[in-house]
């Protein structure tokens, strides 16, 4: 059983789901009670900037790397996983600096940065160019992102937008080959809108007082097979597909609001201008996000982990229900599946931002003042494995993340001793699937094939939980077990496939799946029971 330390309640000082995706109409959802009104006084509506384009922005001075010794991202994970940040030693390293003010009278901040990054050009390739996507330009964020021009190793790049603002180009000086580390400078300001709740939600901006800040910064996608993979999001899913990377970075906010970040804060220093600067370091990440507000905090420690709950003074009760599904849903997977390698995991109230939102070392919940709060927490908890630690495209395979952090919520009450509540979720994922007009669709589909975004959720979500529990009545709770272990081993930190997945499994029960993944994941069929 994981190793639970005293609750302790901490007033933020100045200083220091079943579904998680939109509203949908599937049937049994929960309906969301009215919202507490907040206490933080009624602004403006916001004025939406203009459509994205780029600016002719000043190449800021390039931001100085410290030494080494100071900023060890050792210190952002436990002892036992200090080695992990020699596991990957030409990952993406980013340096970022960047100060929040907000508008006064307004729903709306600025954001100012400048990011540092270091790439090293994989083995056996050669690249002319490098993109960087402006994901706050994405029709699900309500901001609009400017960046650029760029200094590369030195030489100053204008750079080009594509794709309706969400990828800049950047041409390189000359070619660069394998092991080439190349080192871009690029300034950036983002302009966020609110509120970014109700029936059109947003993953980033102000909602009631909360700014909601993921990927706010040039981010590197991945590179397949020679290509970089650079799309637009479908609507209804998740945006981002990147690599495991490192990260330092400054955050200059309001004195008076408490800062929540992926990572651990190693340093902070108030400016005497009203504003606060904290340093914060990341272990092996794939994204960095944050969240800014007049919360207050609470935290529990499980196994090592300091888990810490942030909401606003109106969600003060809800907060702890919050604080105790993420506190046992991560020692549960910790035994279930693997350890949490983190010094620090933050669970955030950001009001209306969907059921929550997950990025690596912290989650966003928009569920706080509702009767729906333990679901969602421990889904998006789970999403710090699959997701954060066991990377995939959720763009193209989103049920390798999606349906296995559904369907350890029904894990999560089998652990704590309720599978009454566990039997209800599966019975209500066969509702959802025997709603749909064509039950038969797999759930192996990518966000954009599936005929509208409910669709998507039945089967990604509901429909993917039942597959992983009619897989662990195939193979054995004792095989399901080894199999859920050995996955994490073989794909920590890194980028799996689905037919990886299914290796795996098969590995565990020494046996062959592939009838049973035709019918569920990759073609599809009538399956009994549904």
């Amino acid at each position: 059983m994981p190793q639970r330390g005293p609750i302790v309640l901490v007033t933020a000082a100045a200083a220091l789901s079943a579904l998680a995706c939109q509203p949908l109409t599937i049937p049994g959802l929960p309906v969301l009670t009215a919202r507490a009104t907040s206490t933080v006084p009624a602004a403006a509506p916001a004025t939406r900037p203009p459509q994205a384009t780029l600016l002719p922005l000043p190449v800021l001075p390039t931001i100085v790397i410290p030494p080494a010794a100071g900023v060890d991202p050792a210190q952002a994970l436990l002892p036992a996983f200090a080695a992990d940040v020699q596991l990957l030693p030409d990952r993406t390293r980013y340096w970022i600096d960047t100060s929040v003010e907000f508008v006064s009278g307004e729903l709306r901040a600025t954001l100012q940065g400048q990011m540092r990054l270091r790439f090293v050009v994989p083995v056996g390739e050669t690249i002319e160019s490098i993109p960087l996507m402006l994901w706050p330009n994405d029709p699900q964020y309500d901001a609009v992102m400017t960046a650029g021009p760029a200094l590369i190793d030195g030489s100053p790049v204008a750079g080009e937008t594509d794709l309706g603002g969400i990828v800049l180009w950047l041409p390189l000086p000359e070619p660069a080959g394998a092991g080439d580390v190349l080192d871009i400078s690029v300034p950036f300001e983002i302009e966020a809108g609110g509120p970014i709740g109700g029936m059109d939600p947003k993953r980033f901006g102000i909602t009631e007082g909360v700014l909601a800040a993921p990927t706010a910064y040039p981010l590197v996608p991945r590179r397949i097979d020679g290509a970089w993979q650079v799309e637009t999001a479908p609507s209804g899913g998740d945006t981002t597909n990147s690599d495991t990377a490192s990260y330092q970075v400054d955050l200059t906010v309001p004195e008076e609001l408490a800062l929540a970040a992926s990572g651990v804060a190693i340093d902070s220093t108030v400016n005497g201008d009203g504003t606060v600067t904290t340093r914060y370091l990341t272990g092996p990440m794939r994204d960095f996000a944050f969240a800014l507000g007049p919360f207050q905090s609470s935290e529990d420690i499980v196994d090592g982990v300091v888990v810490r709950a942030w909401a606003l003074p109106e969600h003060s009760a809800e907060a702890e229900e919050m604080l105790d599904a993420a506190s046992r849903q991560l020692g549960i997977l910790n035994d279930l599946v693997g350890p949490y390698p983190y010094v620090e995991l933050d669970v955030v109230d950001v009001p209306g931002a969907f059921g929550g939102i997950e990025y690596p070392g912290i989650v966003f919940i928009g569920t706080l003042g509702t009767s729906w709060l333990i679901e969602p927490t421990v889904h998006e908890v789970a999403h710090q494995w699959f997701y954060g630690l066991i990377g995939d495209d959720q763009l193209h395979e989103p049920w390798l993340d999606e349906a296995l952090a559904t369907y350890t919520e029904v894990l999560y009450y089998e652990e704590i001793g309720r599978r009454g509540a566990a039997a209800g979720l599966l019975s209500q994922f066969r509702s959802w699937v025997r709603s749909h007009p064509d039950p038969t669709l797999p759930i192996g589909r990518g966000v954009g094939q599936y005929p509208d975004p409910d669709a998507y959720a039945i089967f990604v979500y509901g429909k993917g939980a039942l597959f992983l529990d009619a897989l662990r009545g195939e193979i054995g709770d004792e095989a399901f077990g080894e199999f859920l272990k050995g996955y994490f081993q073989e794909q920590r930190y890194g980028f799996a496939t689905g037919e990886e997945f299914q290796l795996a499994a098969e590995a565990a029960c020494a046996c062959d799946l592939g009838a049973l993944f035709d019918l569920w994941v990759w073609v599809g069929g009538d399956i009994p029971g549904i």
